[in-house]
């Protein structure tokens, strides 16, 4: 009774476990085939948005194709048209403008490069004048000053003295003071006497109203001074005779030529020191310039 009651009790066993295990396959078998079916959506969407991307790659390369396109189109449309106005350009240069033309526009061009060069060399040199002559006579105005320095450089400028020569000249004379009257009645910035200026004055177109309304106004002044310089410089031929001139007089200097006398050498080594101190120039550079005229080259 026994074995049987076991045999059965091990049926029921055998049973269950079959049971188990036919459950579990089944289980087992469904969720693969769901996880299959998973992956098999997800495969599909993976797919169908890899072709959308595909899509809208190739419709982003389409639409940068045309753009291409169209700026390749925008820039030999400028680049025609470049050509067109410089072939314009051209062709109306050689029908409007002959080569004679052309030549005498850069003449002009030149002419007015020179003119400039010119000026800015003018106002360079009326600049530096301005210095010296404020520097020796600080109580000078502003606008005094700058009369006195275009009255000095134009006027030199027409007797083709260097304007410096003729500062160091004044620097000697008078040290730059207008109203200066010396114990042998020479007056003004070129210490002029009034014997002399008033034969000269009226060379030079200027009316003598008398010693100091003539001579101590700058202008005349140095106008009257600088003619004087220029006709003794004519008479003798040489510079240094001509400031020793300026300075004792034609008479006395052509008395010491005359009589084979040393001629005395101070008052012109005076002018000349500073002449090369406003001008920069060496001693050799000094004796060459005073064998030339002076033409702002």
């Amino acid at each position: 009774m026994e074995q049987i009651s076991n045999k059965q009790e091990n049926g029921k066993i055998g049973q269950n476990n079959d049971f188990r295990y036919g459950s579990f396959t089944k289980y087992f078998t469904i969720a693969l085939v769901l996880l299959l079916l998973v992956s098999l959506i997800y495969s599909q969407w993976q797919y169908r948005r890899l072709v959308k991307s595909i899509g809208e790659l190739n419709q982003t390369y389409n639409e940068v194709q045309m753009e291409n396109k169209d700026l390749k189109e925008q820039i030999e449309e400028q680049n025609h048209k470049l050509w067109v106005i410089g072939n314009q350009i051209h062709n109306y240069l050689e029908d409007s403008i002959t080569k004679e033309e052309l030549t005498e526009i850069y003449n002009q061009l030149q002419e007015l490069e020179e003119k400039v060069f010119d000026v800015n060399k003018t106002v360079s040199y009326l600049n530096r004048i301005k210095g010296i002559v404020s520097s020796n006579n600080k109580q000078l105005k502003a606008e005094t000053v700058s009369k006195i320095a275009k009255y000095i450089y134009e006027t030199a400028l027409n007797y083709e003295f260097n304007p410096f020569l003729i500062c160091a000249l004044i620097k000697v004379e008078s040290n730059f003071k207008v109203d200066s009257i010396s114990s042998a009645s020479a007056y003004g910035l070129c210490q002029v006497s009034s014997m002399t200026a008033r034969k000269l004055a009226p060379h030079l177109g200027i009316n003598w109203d008398g010693a100091e309304e003539t001579l101590l106004n700058p202008e005349k002044n140095i106008k009257i001074g600088i003619h004087y310089l220029s006709t003794l410089y004519n008479d003798f031929g040489d510079l240094k005779l001509a400031l020793t001139a300026y300075n004792y007089g034609p008479s006395r200097v052509q008395g010491f030529i005359s009589e084979d006398i040393r001629i005395p050498s101070g008052y012109t080594d005076k002018v000349l020191k500073y002449y090369a101190q406003y001008e920069g120039l060496s001693s050799d550079e000094l004796n060459k310039s005073l064998t030339l005229k002076w033409r702002n080259s």
